[in-house]
C-alpha cells in the first residue's frame, strides 16, 4: 500500500506540511504536520500528536481520515514534483510500544496518531 515513491516524498528533503482532514460535526476539520515527522511501518504512518484535539475527538466517532502528502522536489507522474491522497483509518494511543517510539524521537508527543492506509493515489 505504502510504495517506494511515497515513502521517497516523505523522507526527501524539502520538508512539506502535509495535511489531514477528519470529519466531525461542523463538517470537515484540517490539521496539518511535517512529512519528516511520519514515520513508516508497513502499511501504517505514525505522527507524533502534539495538539490535535479535534482530530481525536472526530477520529473516536469516525476513524475515516484522509490525508494530502506532497514534495516539491521528488519525480512525479510526469514532472518533478508529486502528491499522494492517501485514505485510512486513524486512532490516537497515548501509550503502546507505538507512542514508545514516537516520543523517543519527538520527546513533546502527549500521544501517537496510527494511521492505518487503506488506499494511496500518486495524484501528481
Amino acid at each position: 500500500m505504502i510504495s517506494e515513491k511515497l515513502i521517497e516524498v516523505l523522507s526527501s528533503p524539502p520538508d512539506a506540511a502535509l495535511t489531514l482532514v477528519t470529519q466531525g460535526e461542523d463538517g470537515a476539520h484540517l490539521a496539518n504536520s511535517w512529512n519528516s515527522y511520519a514515520r513508516i511501518e508497513g502499511n501504517r504512518l505514525l505522527l507524533p500528536v502534539g495538539g490535535m484535539r479535534e482530530t481525536e475527538r472526530n477520529l473516536a466517532v469516525d476513524s475515516t481520515v484522509k490525508l494530502s502528502i506532497s514534495n516539491r522536489e521528488v519525480q512525479g507522474l510526469t514532472y518533478r514534483g508529486t502528491g499522494f491522497l492517501l485514505t485510512g483509518n486513524g486512532e490516537v494511543r497515548a501509550e503502546g510500544p507505538d507512542y514508545e517510539k514516537i516520543k523517543d524521537s519527538f520527546p513533546w508527543a502527549r500521544a501517537v496518531l496510527i494511521i492505518t492506509v487503506t488506499r494511496a493515489t500518486q495524484t501528481l
